[in-house]
């Protein structure tokens, strides 16, 4: 590091861990960066009446007196389409070991701390993020600039949804970042592997800073990745986000908080973990033409043990999203893909997103799995049944047979529809759960290849009723067509 006459240092006087003290530094200001001699850079955090707080984003050694300098430029991230296709850390540097970013004309340095955009520069939700998995855009359908937590227990499928939600935009036009905030780096390389032997990486920005990785590092990844979503949403991309996990990232800001003698909230967490969280929800959104177009979607991740369902962190989360999935790992081993509660889950924007018949037809089965949780109980306790009871929860067990959904998989919006509308027609009088386990795949071929299924999906229906008629009328010959499937 060479100083000049005019160039603006402080010295160390107290230093604990990643958290260091300086006297000096007349000018500084919030999100400054500082060097030392070693190469070590520092993030300016809190400035204080006698000294400046400055949070260390590389390891090094820190002795009282050792000399700092004020660098020329804030904490930021070069921006632009080099980054797809790599993954690098929350200050920009690749860590995928393919050597240095190549760069071209317009590449935008972008800060890291920016205000979420105001009111008048968003619009009403209307598109409906499609993920090609049919519990998701069936029955709790995304729209393009929602906000939904996805939470659960550990080994319950998040991280292969999540997978699913990314390899799925091939194709859509749709910039994905992935942001692992606080992981195992094993896990980051296993994701990196995942996207790249399903064509996924291509579109995909991955931001790593890994649990060896200094505190500081690590709660800044979040905001690389809401950086990079603005800078590609202002360039008409529709873009999603993954914080892969804000429940680390809380933790990460409780023990910045507490070496820096913050007093201590709710479960030890410092009284601005709520602003901190909101801050980064309230930037993802759908936004006018004139501020770029496109929409941020974001997707925040919280593993949690599910006793501790209110905690402090899950329900801040819950308030600032536009609701949330939940993951358990009694249902992933049953056998339940994705392992999905339906009944605890909740979209509060993306059922306004979808066309009439999809939202008729999903009303429609949520009533007939809300019939058949109240009527299993009675079930147990009456060796006959009555007729209309032993159909609903028939169709019950279909409905969770069609529900469920290998990873890797793209079922396309219409054949969803279909699928789950079969469910009300004659065609499974004679047929039970284990044919659609059995047949599905084949069933959805013979759907996609069908001329008169296109016709059914692309008329303008006005009813369930009608809809259901049509599929009526359609599937026999479907079926009993050379090369049908009639079991």
């Amino acid at each position: 590091m060479k100083l000049t006459d005019q160039s603006e240092i402080g010295y160390v006087y107290q230093s604990q861990d990643f958290l260091i003290r300086l006297n000096g530094l007349p000018t500084v200001q919030i999100n400054d960066l500082v060097e030392n001699e070693s190469g070590g850079i520092g993030w300016v955090n809190t400035l204080m009446e006698d000294y400046v707080e400055v949070l260390m984003l590389n390891e090094g050694q820190i002795i009282p007196g050792q000399l700092f300098k004020k660098l020329p430029y804030k904490l930021g991230v070069s921006a632009g389409k080099f980054l797809l296709g790599r993954a690098i850390n929350p200050l920009g540097v690749p860590i995928d070991g393919r050597g240095l970013l190549t760069k071209t004309k317009d590449v935008t340095v972008v800060n890291l701390e920016q205000t979420a955009p105001g009111i008048e520069s968003r619009q009403f939700i209307t598109k409906q993020f499609e993920t090609g998995i049919t519990i998701i855009d069936s029955l709790l359908p995304l729209g393009k600039g929602q906000r939904e937590l996805v939470l659960g227990d550990a080994h319950s499928g998040k991280t292969s949804f999540l997978v699913d939600l990314i390899v799925n935009q091939r194709g859509k036009n749709t910039v994905c970042i992935y942001a692992s905030i606080g992981k195992p780096i094993a896990s980051v390389r296993d994701l990196i592997d995942v996207l790249k032997a399903n064509q996924a990486l291509s579109y995909t920005v991955v931001i790593a800073a890994s649990s060896t990785e200094p505190a500081p590092l690590i709660f800044l990844t979040p905001k690389t990745a809401l950086a990079l979503a603005e800078y590609f949403q202002k360039q008409g991309l529709d873009v999603l986000v993954i914080l892969d996990d804000l429940g680390i990232h809380a933790k990460v800001h409780r023990e910045i908080s507490l070496l820096g003698g913050r007093a201590p909230g709710r479960e030890s967490y410092p009284g601005d973990i709520f602003y901190q969280h909101a801050r980064l929800m309230e930037r993802a959104g759908n936004f006018r033409s004139e501020f770029g177009g496109a929409s941020i979607t974001a997707i925040p991740v919280m593993e949690l043990n599910l006793t501790d369902f209110a905690s402090f962190i899950p329900t801040n989360l819950m308030a600032m999203t536009d609701g949330h999935l939940l993951f358990r790992s009694n249902l992933y081993n049953l056998g339940q893909r994705p392992a999905i509660d339906l009944s605890q889950s909740v979209t509060r924007v993306g059922r306004q997103t979808q066309d009439r018949i999809s939202n008729l037809i999903s009303l429609r089965i949520r009533q007939i799995l809300s019939q058949a949780e109240e009527l299993q109980t009675i079930s147990r306790f009456s060796a006959e049944l009555p007729p209309q009871t032993q159909l609903v929860l028939k169709q019950k067990k279909m409905i969770d047979e069609i529900l469920k959904q290998a990873s890797l998989t793209f079922i396309p919006k219409h054949i969803q529809s279909i699928l789950l509308g079969l469910v009300f027609t004659s065609f499974i009088k004679e047929k039970d759960e284990e044919y659609f386990t059995k047949e599905k795949s084949s069933l959805i071929k013979m759907i996609s290849n069908s001329p008169q299924m296109q016709g059914i999906v692309q008329a303008q229906m006005t009813s369930d009723n009608q809809f259901i008629q049509h599929l009526e009328q359609a599937i026999p010959s479907i079926i009993n067509q050379p090369g049908g499937n009639n079991p």
